[in-house]
Order: structure tokens, then sequence, then C-alpha cells
């Protein structure tokens, strides 16, 4: 018999840092250090913390496990202008540990991100600077975003920026959410 589990969409907090910095990890293929993980919680704390920049959530299982989030707010400075064209807010970060890929938890937590950017911040237009993989590039397409940009940011990262400068609330979500 198939076991369901229950997922719920709520707002980070600090103790979450270690399982998202996992995910994050696992997603972008580089191995966790565990000597580095107390100040890489610390350097993510300032930022979860810091509410008038920064809206995180996570994706949480039934016992307790983390197995996705995201975060968005105020574009970082080296991502404002995209085509010539300046934008205010972003996504930064959205990851899905991977035996939790496709199952719709990416598309929720964009959902509920989305509106609360939207809502708390009223921005003019949003972008999302992805990495470069088919998977990532259908999402955010998916999404309604206009691929518009390729750039490299460091040595060996390369990504497309997706913009939106039609926004719109979306209406309803299909998990639990606790904000």
């Amino acid at each position: 018999m198939l076991q369901l589990e229950k997922i719920i969409i709520r707002k980070a907090v600090v103790n979450d840092l270690p399982q998202m910095l996992q995910i994050m990890d696992d997603g972008l293929g580089i191995p966790t250090i565990d000597d580095e993980m107390k100040q890489r919680v610390e350097d993510w704390s300032l930022k979860l913390n810091n509410c008038s920049q920064f809206i995180f959530y996570v994706a949480e299982v039934d016992h307790g496990s983390i197995v996705g989030w995201c975060r968005g707010g105020r574009v970082v400075k080296s991502h404002e202008v995209v085509a010539q064209e300046m934008y205010d807010y972003e996504i930064q970060n959205i990851f899905i540990g991977k035996q939790y890929q496709h199952r719709g938890i990416g598309y929720e937590l964009w959902k509920v991100l989305w509106n609360d950017v939207l809502l708390f911040f009223q921005p003019k237009n949003f972008v999302v600077w992805s990495v470069a993989t088919k998977q990532a590039h259908q999402f955010y397409s998916r999404l309604g975003g206009e691929p518009k940009e390729t750039r490299t940011f460091d040595e060996d990262c390369v990504s497309m920026a997706f913009v939106w400068n039609d926004l719109k609330l979306y209406e309803n979500t299909n998990f639990l959410i606790f904000k």
C-alpha cells in the first residue's frame, strides 16, 4: 500500500538552516563540509533574520524533515540589470531534495514565495538567475518566465535570466501552508 506523506510549507527558522544548506549543496553537486557548517549557518542566519530584504520558506514532510526551500527578496546588486533593463526583486534560491523532485513541491514553494514577495515588497518586475540546466529552464519557462540573458557570474557558473513584467498573484495552493 502506498503511504502518502503530508507536506507543509511554512516560513523557515534558523534551526532549519543545516538541512536547507545540505539540500542546496546536494542540488549544486558540491560536498558539504561539516567543519564549515557552523559558520555557514551563522552567515545564512543573518539573511534569514533580515525580513526587510528576504523571505524564506521550507517544505517539510510530516516527520519533520526539510525536503525543499526557497528564498526571495530584493535583487542582488550584480543581478539587477538584465538586457539593459533594471529589475528590483528576485527569487534567489529554490532547492528540492532529489527524492522529492517532480512532485509539485517546487511549484508550490514558488507560488507561496511569489505571492508573499508581491504582497510584502510590491515589486514592479521580477528576475530569476537560473543555473544552466534544461530542467531549471523548463521549470521557469512553465511559470511564465521569459529568458532574457545568459551570463557567467563565477568561473564555472553560467546562468540564464528569466524575467516577469506582468506580476499577478496565484489564486491558491494544493499544499498545507502554515505561515
